[in-house]
């Protein structure tokens, strides 16, 4: 009798043991305010797919456009409403296998683990970008929101995340760029 009662109590005790070791994990690897992955979550499964090794995967990495603009004008807590609702859009448009996070700030990435060919990684970013540029209310106040995306692809079993993220990084500063150009044009030409 008393075996069967330690042997429950030492089940009882390692299964405790793990759930706690699972939300531990869990919880290093997510972004406390938006509920997404963070910069550890998108390690970890960019070495998954590395592991997997076939195919092409691909790292996108952007900022929101004129964020600082939304933070001066309506606050802090505001801000982070709207860095939540832009993590439930790119959270939404991630199709099977895809991993967006945030990394800081109102910086955020995607894992595209699972890429064909680098035109269909730039698809997608322009299915992100779309996704977050039709936020036009957060808590019933109207916003103007976008995101700059870049898009670096590799041989996964090649892959190297830093090389990735920071080669992804000037694609997005390029595209930052574009879009201020354009924004420039559009304004004068109004």
């Amino acid at each position: 009798m008393l075996a069967k009662i330690a042997l429950g109590v030492t089940s009882a005790t390692s299964v405790a043991a793990a759930t706690y070791a699972y939300r531990l994990v869990r919880q290093t690897r997510t972004d406390s305010l938006t509920g997404l992955g963070n910069r550890a979550a998108l390690a970890a499964a960019f070495h998954r797919a590395m592991r997997r090794g076939r195919g092409r995967v691909g790292i996108a990495i952007g900022d929101m456009n004129g964020f600082k603009a939304i933070n001066d004008t309506h606050g802090h807590r505001f801000g982070d409403q709207v860095l939540i609702t832009v993590a439930r859009v790119l959270r939404d448009t991630a199709q099977r296998g895809e991993l967006p996070v945030r990394l800081h700030g109102d910086e955020f990435a995607v894992l595209l683990p699972s890429i064909s060919t680098p035109e269909q990684a730039e698809h997608r970013v322009r299915e992100f970008q779309a996704a977050v540029a039709a936020i036009t209310e957060v808590d019933g106040q109207p916003v103007d929101v976008g995101i700059s995306l870049g898009v670096m692809t590799a041989p996964a079993a090649k892959a190297q995340l830093s090389a990735l993220l920071a080669s992804a990084d000037d694609r997005m500063y390029a595209d930052k760029h574009a879009t201020r150009q354009h924004t420039t044009r559009t304004a004068v030409t109004a």
